[in-house]
């Protein structure tokens, strides 16, 4: 016959020796247990079977006798805490993930056993027989009245899951982004034995339950007390878990902290070496596994592979999903104007848009919805979906972004001047002046052309002979001149959309300046100093630059140090300023609203409108 266990303990009569002052005796008495043998098996498989047995099993309900070396200590009454210690003592050659799996696995077992039977004896005559030598039959006319404690077990029980699942994650975090010794998972490490511990201390307390059910019938039925412990022990059990999820997250956000790093380091290496083409740089960008198209074209509506950018111009559009109308609508019409002449050699690239999303909040529908809105908005290729995107492509520098190569840097200490306009004796004599004047002040100065707006074939001669020459540095082509001007002018309509002037915005007088001195036939330069320089600017037509750096001898005088070129520079230029100037502000027509009133940049009279109709050939 079974043996009918004795009435478990009362666990508030033992609750003292869970209270915070005992936590590091207890603790200390846990880790003396603690002796593995490096053996290592796979508890994750073990650990799926255990959710599944849970899962499959009653919704609300009890379970019955462990593994019968555990179910036996459960079955004496007495200290839970004591009963938990045999049971560390026991798994002591295990790791602590594999203790709780263990465990866990051993309740199940018997879990689902108990629950067969439950299911089974109203129609098998054999369960039937077990369920009446576990006295079950009582106890499910009782049902009714088992509620609050079913339900406080079986939320142990999920409680009790959800720290093991927690364990085991932390053992499979990869050991190449996330080390022992990182701060981190040492945190981690430090309160893993203590979630261990309540996890088998809440096991216990579950068997203990279920076993004064099956062998107790009407007497254990009328107490109500466990119900009330269950719930505090699922509380206290749920708080472990909160804390371990915490610093799991911190963990995981070490690990794609890592993972950035390594991928963008790798991006990285990728635009420093030759290639033949570009495909290997964008299957590094866009991801495209197992032969899908990545990408997607506003235009055709049709999805498309990496290969239709190969060996071709590729400007990369990255943004988030918040774009203005305005912005959208700008770029789109530059974008028709280039494909409207196909055969000019700015005209030559594709777009792409890699729209970057914030990957730690969900993507729902409103999201996947205003993505599909702005991608079918745009007539140039995007990725068919932002996860497709390597998140490195955002902490790649601008030079990278833009296919820019450019030998110098705008550092700290450094003056930079750029210049445009076609007539290359202007270039040649004030490239020469400058970097004369520049040697004699002891400054460093680096200079870069910009061409024109409208880059044309005087221009990329011009670029031939500036690098022939060594005049200056140079934008390695005519796209990239003309992107460019095109961003100045994208600054300019977007700051009218703002309603920003002349006379209330100094961001926009400097782009009305450059704007204007393109529109000019001339020559014109700006000279900054570079970071670290504060607002130090310099700007003036071809003739009064050329002629300030020529004359640099009668000025050279009114400064110190190098913080003080620009500004003497500047002197001499108002010095000899000619009030009389003609200056044109031209825009294509097509790129947005033009106001009605512009404001000239020199002097701050209203600017006459025109309508121009120019043809230029070369």
């Amino acid at each position: 016959m079974a043996a009918v266990p004795r009435r478990p303990s009362n666990p508030r009569a033992e609750r003292h020796m869970f209270s915070s002052s005992d936590d590091n005796a207890m603790m200390k008495q846990i880790q003396a247990t603690h002796a593995p043998d490096g053996r290592e098996f796979a508890v994750r498989p073990l650990l799926h079977l255990v959710e599944d047995i849970f899962q499959r099993a009653a919704p609300t309900g009890l379970a019955t006798l462990v593994h019968p070396q555990i179910s036996c200590k459960c079955s004496g009454g007495g200290d839970a805490h004591a009963t938990t210690l045999s049971i560390f003592n026991l798994l002591s050659s295990y790791s602590w993930d594999a203790k709780a799996v263990l465990a866990l696995s051993a309740f199940a077992v018997n879990y689902g056993e108990f629950w067969l039977v439950a299911q089974l004896h109203l129609t098998n005559p054999l369960a039937k027989a077990v369920a009446i030598l576990k006295q079950l039959p009582e106890i499910f006319e009782r049902a009714d009245l088992l509620n609050p404690k079913f339900e406080a077990l079986n939320n142990l029980i999920t409680a009790t899951l959800d720290v093991a699942k927690c364990i085991v994650e932390f053992k499979e975090l990869p050991s190449q982004y996330i080390t022992s010794d990182a701060p981190e998972m040492l945190t981690a490490t430090a309160h893993i034995p203590t979630a261990v511990y309540w996890t088998i201390r809440s096991i216990v307390a579950c068997a203990s339950q279920i076993i004064g059910l099956t062998g107790m019938g009407h007497e254990y039925i009328a107490s109500t007390t466990e119900a009330w412990e269950l719930s505090s022990l699922a509380h206290k059990v749920r708080s472990i878990h909160e804390h371990l999820m915490k610093q799991l997250t911190l963990c995981y956000h070490h690990i794609d902290e890592k993972r950035h790093i390594e991928a963008y380091q790798t991006l990285i290496r990728l635009f420093e070496t030759p290639h033949i083409d570009n495909i290997k740089i964008l299957r590094a960008l866009i991801y495209a596994k197992d032969d899908q198209l990545p990408l997607y074209h506003g235009d055709t509506k049709k999805r498309a592979s990496l290969d239709v950018l190969r060996r071709k111009n590729v400007l990369l559009y990255i943004s988030d999903l918040e774009l203005p109308h305005e912005e959208l609508s700008m770029l789109e019409q530059m974008y028709t104007e280039s494909r409207d002449q196909p055969t000019r050699t700015e005209s030559q690239y594709e777009v792409v848009w890699l729209p970057v999303v914030d990957r730690s909040t969900q993507w729902n529908d409103a999201k996947q919805s205003q993505f599909d809105s702005l991608r079918s908005a745009m007539p140039w290729y995007s990725v068919y979906h932002p996860s497709q995107i390597d998140p490195a492509v955002i902490r790649l520098p601008i030079k990278h972004k833009l296919g820019l190569s450019l030998s110098f840097q705008i550092q700290g200490g450094k003056h930079i001047c750029l210049y445009g306009g076609e007539d290359i004796d202007w270039i040649r004599k004030f490239t020469r002046s400058a970097h004369a004047a520049a040697r004699t002040a002891n400054i460093q100065l680096e200079m870069l052309y910009v061409g024109k707006s409208n880059p044309r074939e005087k221009v990329r001669k011009n670029n031939d002979i500036i690098q022939a020459e060594n005049l200056s540095h140079v934008l390695p082509n005519l796209t990239l001149i003309w992107f460019f001007w095109v961003r100045l002018e994208s600054m300019w309509h977007s700051k009218v959309q703002h309603n920003r002037t002349v006379e209330n915005d100094s961001i926009m007088q400097e782009i009305v300046t450059m704007l204007s001195f393109d529109g000019s036939d001339h020559g014109w330069a700006v000279i900054s100093r570079g970071s670290g320089g504060g607002d130090q600017m310099a700007k003036a037509k071809g003739g009064d630059i050329l002629k300030g750096f020529d004359d640099f001898p009668s000025w050279q005088h009114n400064f110190t140090d190098e913080s003080g070129f620009v500004p003497a520079l500047n002197d001499y230029l108002h010095g000899h300023h000619d009030p009389l100037h003609c200056n044109r502000l031209i825009l294509p027509g097509t790129t947005g609203r033009i106001p009605e009133r512009v404001v000239c940049a020199e002097c701050n009279r209203p600017m006459e409108k025109f309508i121009m109709y120019r043809c230029c050939t070369d």
